[in-house]
């Protein structure tokens, strides 16, 4: 009677009849010894990620399934949406408050659709005129000091009135002209020389 031929783990020889074993490159191995030789090391735990485990994967870096998480808040990122920052994973959250800019207003971060001005920033709802407190959005707009006005309100605040016609001087950005006795000037507004006023506040 002939001897059954022999199932044994390629590495340790120990007997694989009746157990869990691992085939590698047609060779089988015993988990343990699998594990031992071939399973990653978890970033998060530093422990091997066994057979019996799922392994997560980014850029060469591997985690248990219960240590991809945020570096931040500790939430869960399977199959969620994730940032990467130096060798830190975070979630989207985490990443926006850390990372994104932030809104000049609410200082929150700001969002895809956002408003800049010489390297600040708004959401498009945070971005109002300083008179009416409406948003600007894409429409013009005039900064005064540390604020920023609609060109309405901006003309009905600061702008230039002519006296005789009651129009204001055109384009709120232009400075009116002056004659030599800084009185009055010829108004594109009106054929006649003008006389210019402050357009009173209302």
């Amino acid at each position: 009677m002939s001897m059954p031929e022999r199932f044994d783990c390629h590495y340790c020889k120990d007997s694989l009849l009746g157990k869990k074993y691992i085939m590698k490159e047609d060779t089988q191995y015993c988990t343990k010894c699998y594990e031992n030789l071939f399973a990653n090391c978890c970033e998060g735990c530093s422990l091997p990620i066994g057979s019996n485990c799922k392994d997560l994967s980014y850029k060469d870096r591997h985690w248990h399934e219960q240590c991809f998480k945020c570096s931040k808040c500790s939430r869960s990122l399977v199959e969620k949406a994730f940032a990467a920052k130096d060798d830190l994973l975070l979630c989207t959250e985490c990443h926006a408050n850390d990372y994104s800019s932030k809104c000049n207003t609410c200082r929150k971060p700001s969002c895809s659709r956002k408003m800049e001005y010489k390297g600040n920033s708004w959401h498009e709802t945070c971005f109002l005129c300083h008179r009416c407190q409406q948003p600007i959005g894409t429409k013009s707009f005039i900064p005064k000091d540390a604020d920023y006005f609609c060109v309405p309100c901006f003309e009905k605040q600061f702008a230039y009135q002519c006296c005789a016609c009651k129009k204001v001087w055109p384009g709120p950005s232009t400075s009116p002209l002056r004659s030599a006795s800084g009185t009055a000037s010829a108004s594109p507004a009106c054929s006649a020389p003008c006389l210019l006023t402050r357009r009173p506040s209302s």
